[in-house]
C-alpha cells in the first residue's frame, strides 16, 4: 500500500537536470545549504583539515582527531570522569603534575626528548592544535603533519606500555616506534610523494 503512494506521488515529480532545492518559508536552500543554515558555521581549526589529508593509517588519524578534541582517556579525562585511580599524575615523569593531554604530549620532560629527538621545540603554553602549527614551521611543510601525528602516538605507546607491561619510558623506544610508523606508511604515499617522501624519511636516519 505505501509503494503504491510513494509511485503516485512520483509521478507527479518528474525528473529534471535541475540540482535539488529545500523549500522552506523563510528561502530556497541547497541541501549543504539547508544544513549549514540549520546548525550554523563552525570555525575549526587548520590542523583538521591537515589530518583528514595526510596519509597516516585510519589508526592514527583517528587517535589524532580524538587527541585534538581532549578525548583520548589520559589519567585527567578518566578523573573528570569520576573513575577512582590511585594517582592521577603523569606517569612519566616526577614533577607530580596531572596527566592532561597537553601536559603529556607537550610538556612533560619525556615528551619534549622525544620531540627534541626529531628537531621540534615548543615555545610558550600552547594547545595540541597550537603545536601543530609550530611543528609546521619546523618540519619539512610536505609531511609535517605525519610527524606531529607519529611522534604523539610513539609517546602513547610508550606512556601504555609502561603502564600495563612495565616497560620503562625510553626516548630511544619512542622514537624506534615513531620511524618503524613512518616507514610502514611509505607505500601509502602518493605517487608524487613517494620518492620526496622517501628522500625525507633517509634524513630522519
Amino acid at each position: 500500500m505505501q509503494s503504491q503512494v510513494i509511485e503516485s506521488l512520483i509521478q507527479h515529480f518528474p525528473l529534471t537536470e535541475q540540482s535539488d532545492k529545500w523549500e522552506t518559508s523563510w528561502g530556497n536552500y541547497s541541501p549543504s545549504e539547508a544544513y549549514k543554515y540549520l546548525i550554523g558555521h563552525i570555525e575549526t581549526h587548520r590542523a583538521f583539515g591537515w589530518l583528514w589529508k595526510c596519509f597516516c593509517q585510519p589508526k592514527h588519524k583517528v587517535f589524532f582527531w580524538l587527541l585534538l578534541h581532549d578525548r583520548l582517556s589520559t589519567r585527567d579525562i578518566l578523573r573528570r570522569k569520576r573513575m577512582q585511580l590511585e594517582s592521577y599524575d603523569c606517569v612519566l615523569c616526577s614533577q607530580n603534575l596531572v596527566e592532561s593531554s597537553v601536559h603529556l604530549f607537550l610538556t612533560c620532560p619525556f615528551a619534549k626528548d622525544c620531540w627534541n629527538s626529531i628537531g621540534i621545540t615548543f615555545q610558550g603554553n600552547i594547545s595540541i592544535a597550537e603545536a601543530v602549527l609550530q611543528i609546521k614551521s619546523q618540519s619539512d611543510n610536505r609531511f609535517f603533519m605525519i610527524s606531529a601525528i607519529l611522534m604523539s602516538w610513539a609517546i602513547w605507546i610508550v606512556r601504555n606500555d609502561f603502564i600495563f607491561k612495565n616497560f620503562h619510558p625510553d626516548v630511544d623506544r619512542a622514537r624506534e616506534i615513531y620511524m618503524k610508523e613512518i616507514q610502514l606508511i611509505s607505500l601509502r604515499a602518493r605517487v608524487k610523494d613517494s620518492v620526496l617522501f622517501d628522500q625525507w624519511i633517509q634524513n630522519l636516519l
